[in-house]
């Protein structure tokens, strides 16, 4: 099946109830961290024990103290508060750093999945969406599902076991009592469940918001050079702030929504006290209550209060959180389509050869547009070199796009030394493969960590032997730490030439009996041209290699060319037959001589 070019649908995620979410996020992350978590919990039910332990302690002090005047409790009960105020701070310490722990290792478990999961899409999966919108996926989302397993779990384990320790001593106080303040329960989950419905919907909003923020920003930094000599700062400003507004008025819709939930919790409070007091005052009245038992009994459902209020303020954080796992879940349930086929074999290619074959290809990358490629045919002997001309458009790197599987073709076959590529891995095959782009890419580490990514592991020595046939030695030594010199982002710290030669230093290295070069001298100048053009001469040497021509100067020596156009291959031979044939490739040779000279 071949990539179509947008990503594949998960059934999924987005579409997960709440509970199926906290069930995967338990499942699959939180599961694995059983030890922190049971130490959290304890750290959690004795936080909540000790807190439980206040109304007992104020219904002691009234009815010892205040009623009785036993002057022998004034010492035993004040320890007692103190005890308990430090064995519940050192508990809740634990407790929390546990919690802390156990939601950065969640957080990071899900981020290697997810970054597992994007580095391993079909090209055309990530060419689909802006690398921005992966970055704010990859960072705000995942911050915003940590916040909800912080804040979700220390209410579960705090919260909700201090407010049953508070009902049950109100119960047991006065049972008439405590069925009067429960009913304030069900309307105040009915309330947060109506408001979390809400900030789901509206903070998934605020995260596409932030991805689309991160697209722009991005894009900003790209073009930089763009921006500054064209004069576009304003117009980079005005698309960033067109974003930031956007996001804005999202991001206030949550904060509203947040903001409801407290005054609301605290309305059926209100209700719910008012009703205890005028049922207590009659009870007093008629000598049904005393005062140490009311006291007791109100410290008990005044600090119940608090676990209710902090668990209706919890809903809208968990409801956020809730909406940013099911877009992580979404992105690391996403699959490739090109994957190896079962039973797929290894990529054999003997020494000296690599012999590549297009026979009756045709590919489109969209279904909708028209194809690319339209029953291409060709062959490149092994060690041979081979060049591939024409228009802009005409499918060149698309050839190159079929060789490395980013793309499967719609129709007929290619293959290395007579074998599939679709019936080996796709690690045998582009490990057969080495390629330089026109435009070199570096990674922002030192120069010998860029050269060694053509081959892991590779020894020192290795990278340098690689360094020397690609003519890059001598300028790495100039520079302040040699090899262990840091590129920059994309290699800004070196001139393009420069770059150029650490990439193929990197190929040199990986040492593939496949060569791809995209016209790696198209946007050099002259000078630097000629040294890497010495060092690709070094790197085809007894080496299949398959050139895109810009300039067409560079390939009059392959021992074959084709002229491609319009996806199709027009024209075929070497530089002298097409010349004289006088079609396509001879009027491109004359127009490039043409603009030579002028």
């Amino acid at each position: 099946m071949r990539s179509t070019g947008k990503p594949r649908p998960v059934t999924g995620p987005l579409d997960m109830k709440t509970g199926a979410v906290i069930a995967r996020l338990l499942r699959d992350y939180v599961g694995g961290q059983w030890g922190l978590l049971s130490l959290a919990i304890l750290c959690m039910l004795f936080t909540s024990v000790m807190n439980g332990l206040v109304p007992v302690l104020v219904n002691w002090e009234v009815k010892q103290i205040f009623i009785r005047h036993k002057e022998d409790w004034l010492i035993p009960l004040a320890l007692m508060a103190v005890g308990i105020v430090a064995l519940r701070a050192a508990s809740l310490y634990f407790g929390r750093a546990t919690l802390d722990s156990l939601s950065e290792r969640t957080v990071a478990a899900a981020q290697t999945d997810m970054f597992g999961s994007l580095i391993n899409r079909d090209l055309a999966a990530l060419n689909a969406v802006h690398s921005g919108q992966f970055i704010a996926n990859f960072l705000y989302d995942a911050t915003l599902m940590r916040d909800a397993l912080t804040v979700g779990l220390a209410s579960v384990f705090l919260e909700s076991v201090q407010l049953v320790i508070f009902l049950a001593y109100v119960l047991i106080s006065d049972w008439q009592l405590g069925l009067l303040a429960l009913i304030v329960i069900p309307g105040v989950a009915w309330a947060m469940e109506r408001l979390g419905g809400s900030i789901r919907r509206a903070a998934t909003r605020g995260m596409q918001d932030t991805g689309d923020l991160s697209t722009v920003l991005s894009e900003a930094m790209d073009g930089r050079r763009i921006i500054k000599a064209y004069g576009l700062e304003a117009h980079s400003a005005e698309r960033v702030n067109a974003r930031l507004n956007t996001r804005l008025a999202t991001l206030l819709k949550v904060v509203r929504l947040r903001a409801a939930a407290a005054p609301v919790t605290d309305l059926f409070a209100g209700a719910m006290i008012a009703m205890v007091l005028l049922v207590a005052g009659w009870q007093n009245l008629h000598g049904h209550l005393t005062f140490n038992a009311f006291a007791g009994f109100l410290t008990a459902l005044l600090l119940a209060q608090q676990p209710v209020r902090n668990l209706s303020q919890l809903w809208p954080t968990v409801s956020t959180g809730i909406a940013a796992a099911a877009r992580i879940f979404d992105a690391i349930d996403a699959r490739a389509e090109i994957v190896d086929r079962p039973g797929a074999g290894t990529l054999n290619v003997a020494a000296k050869a690599g012999a590549v074959r297009f026979d009756d290809v045709s590919f489109a990358y969209h279904p909708d547009a028209g194809p690319t490629l339209k029953n291409v045919t060709l062959e490149v002997p092994a060690g041979q070199k081979v060049a591939l001309v024409g228009p802009s458009g005409a499918g060149k790197s698309t050839i190159f796009n079929l060789i490395l599987r980013f793309y499967e073709a719609d129709g007929g076959t290619i293959a290395i030394d007579g074998q599939d590529i679709q019936g080996v891995t796709m690690e045998s095959l582009r490990a057969a493969i080495a390629i330089v782009t026109q435009e070199a890419i570096l990674f922002d580490e030192s120069i010998a960590d860029n050269i060694a990514l053509g081959l892991p592991g590779a020894t020192r020595a290795a990278i340098e032997a690689a360094a020397r046939d690609a003519a890059a030695h001598d300028f790495i030594m100039e520079l302040p730490e040699g090899y262990d010199t840091k590129v920059g982002e994309g290699g800004l710290k070196l001139s393009g030439g420069q770059r150029q030669r650490i990439a193929i230093a990197r190929a040199m290295l990986r040492a593939a009996p496949i060569l791809l070069l995209d016209e790696a001298t198209s946007a050099l100048d002259t000078t630097s041209e000629a040294r890497v053009q010495e060092a690709l001469t070094r790197l085809m040497k007894d080496r299949t290699t398959i050139v895109i021509a810009h300039r067409l100067s560079t390939v009059v020596d392959a021992d074959r060319i084709y002229v491609l156009d319009q996806g199709q291959v027009v024209e075929m031979g070497t530089h002298t037959s097409l010349m004289a044939g006088g079609g396509l490739y001879a009027s491109l040779y004359s127009h490039a001589l043409d603009e030579a000279a002028s």
